[in-house]
């Protein structure tokens, strides 16, 4: 099998084939709009529509607007189910770079550093990973809408 939530094969458990696609964008300011669009429409390609397709775009926009300002090369971008109907879907945003994320805590005028507090309180979880010399951001949810 493919890239494969399986697990053993016991008779009556469940198998999933992991649905997923990924997407290379240059290192550019214009790369979260691109971003928004593609996941908008894988989304829509797994039936998904409304406020949490919003949602993941803010989302992934602030992943990638942070890959742009902080990182260097290409910027790859992966959506995967991890759950059967897309009721929990991971994005992934790698990038070249050794640097872990910190989640500011910005001051009322500043004018930035509020990414991270947006993906903490609009996903379900997020985390991050730096290995050979890349970084990769990730956040989960639930993008059907309530």
């Amino acid at each position: 099998m493919s890239d494969a939530l399986v697990g053993d094969l016991i008779p009556g458990r469940v198998v999933m084939d992991q649905r997923g696609e990924q997407i290379e964008l240059s290192h550019d300011v214009a790369s979260p709009r691109a971003a928004r669009a593609f996941v908008s429409r894988v989304l829509q390609g797994w039936g998904v529509n409304g406020t949490g397709i919003e949602r993941f775009q803010l989302l992934v926009s602030e992943l990638v607007s942070n890959a742009v300002l902080h990182g260097a090369g290409t910027i790859q971008i992966s959506v995967s189910e991890r759950a059967l109907n897309a009721a929990v879907v991971r994005v992934a945003v790698r990038n070249e770079g050794h640097g872990q994320p910190v989640m500011r805590h910005a001051e009322r005028n500043d004018l930035s550093g509020r990414g991270l507090q947006l993906i903490d309180e609009l996903s379900q979880r997020w985390g991050s990973d730096a290995a050979d010399g890349h970084t990769v951001v990730w956040f989960e949810g639930d993008p059907r809408p309530a």
